[in-house]
């Protein structure tokens, strides 16, 4: 059956992520159907790969919204989304949304919600041979049994809204008691610091609940901001049989289907440690696909075929240099870590980038007068939008 018989829903928010999956499907003559939250969206609504616009109230009203009113088609729909707390909410839904849509899930209700958890995630890839950080779950205020310092600490679930403060890198007994003054959480992560030479997001796709799994592209970076995320970058193919075997054994065990994220971090020695599962798709899926492998329609056309076939990847035979235009600007040059020079000859080099797209243009102008805007907003003390 062809692709483009069947509708394909976005719930997502008015976004990057949400703007690339709109830009991959789009590419192949698709015009998804996007349910958000934001009432005064600026930036979707100005790519020319919107195909209808619906906006709820809550994310928790998202998919039983879409099971209302596209729950009953003749040709089931795929439904995607773009972000944990959205996920969470399909998982919510399972029960409305099994058999009448295909949408990313781990076969029963609930369990993506288990699955975000980093506790679980762990248990999972210690358990199918991956290399993980030790770690050790305490409560807020509590001292390290096992580990030496220096620490990392972290929130154990990224559906705190305010996870990224909960990170902090403590060196000794006193920075650890001082950072827990400042954490608003009662369970807290503590890992072993690494000296981080690298973050490596590998990009797969699973179907029928792990039956088949590919890993298929990777991204280094060559520079940082100042959360961590690489913000100038390449994206080359993923090659390691073995490690594609472990994470294949680790979505067969949490039986999940759908588009997924590994995230693995590199020390200064080049070892590599399990940091995370993103259990959905990411914020560069459109380079990916400018890179040859668009993963919101190979994850259609495999499930489709029940079989995953790689001769549909068209990779390119060299690296895809991409950069996160704006957040770099801010993060490198704003910041004094990067020249202005260097920068914008990186810029001239890059291949792809998060917004700037000459086949979509309209929602980089729209983001450009937003910021230009609210810095003029700044200067003269009125209410940035």
């Amino acid at each position: 059956m062809e692709l483009a018989q069947h509708k394909f829903i976005i719930i997502g928010s008015d976004h990057s992520n949400t703007l690339g999956q709109m830009r991959c499907l789009g590419e192949h003559g698709i015009k998804p159907i996007v349910v958000i939250t934001e009432q005064q969206p600026y930036l979707i609504t100005k790519s020319k790969y919107l195909g209808e616009l619906h906006q709820v109230k809550s994310i928790a009203e998202a998919p039983r919204y879409v099971a209302e009113h596209w729950g009953n088609e003749a040709v089931k729909p795929f439904l995607y989304t773009d972000r944990d707390d959205f996920m969470c909410a399909i998982d919510d839904c399972y029960d409305l949304l099994e058999g009448k849509f295909y949408f990313w899930n781990a076969g029963q209700k609930g369990r993506i919600r288990q699955l975000i958890n980093k506790e679980e995630q762990m248990a999972l890839a210690h358990e199918c041979g991956l290399n993980v950080i030790p770690t050790e779950q305490v409560k807020r205020g509590e001292l390290p049994h096992t580990l030496s310092y220096p620490i990392f600490t972290k929130a154990s679930n990224s559906l705190n809204p305010y996870w990224k403060a909960n990170c902090f890198v403590c060196h000794n007994e006193a920075e650890l008691l001082d950072a827990y003054q400042h954490m608003g959480i009662d369970e807290v992560l503590l890992q072993k610091y690494i000296h981080k030479k690298d973050e490596t997001p590998i990009e797969g796709i699973s179907i029928d609940g792990g039956r088949e799994v590919a890993l298929l592209v990777k991204k280094s970076s060559f520079r940082f901001a100042n959360n961590g995320f690489g913000v100038f970058s390449e994206i080359t193919p993923f090659t390691d049989a073995s490690l594609e075997q472990k994470v294949s054994h680790l979505m067969r065990s949490a039986h999940y289907t759908g588009i997924f994220e590994l995230e693995l971090i590199v020390d200064a020695d080049g070892t590599a440690y399990f940091m995370e599962i993103n259990f959905r798709n990411t914020m560069f899926n459109h380079a990916c696909a400018d890179f040859g492998a668009n993963l919101p329609w190979l994850f259609a056309k495999w499930t489709l075929q029940e079989h995953i076939d790689k001769s549909d990847l068209q990779l390119r035979d060299k690296p895809l240099v991409v950069m996160y235009e704006m957040e770099d600007l801010k993060e490198s040059v704003a910041k004094g870590s990067t020249s202005f020079f260097q920068w914008l000859g990186d810029f001239r080099r890059a291949d792809s980038y998060l917004y700037i797209d000459h086949r979509d243009m309209g929602p980089f102008w729209a983001l450009l007068r937003r910021k230009v805007g609210n810095a003029l907003r700044g200067v003269l003390h009125l209410k940035k939008r």
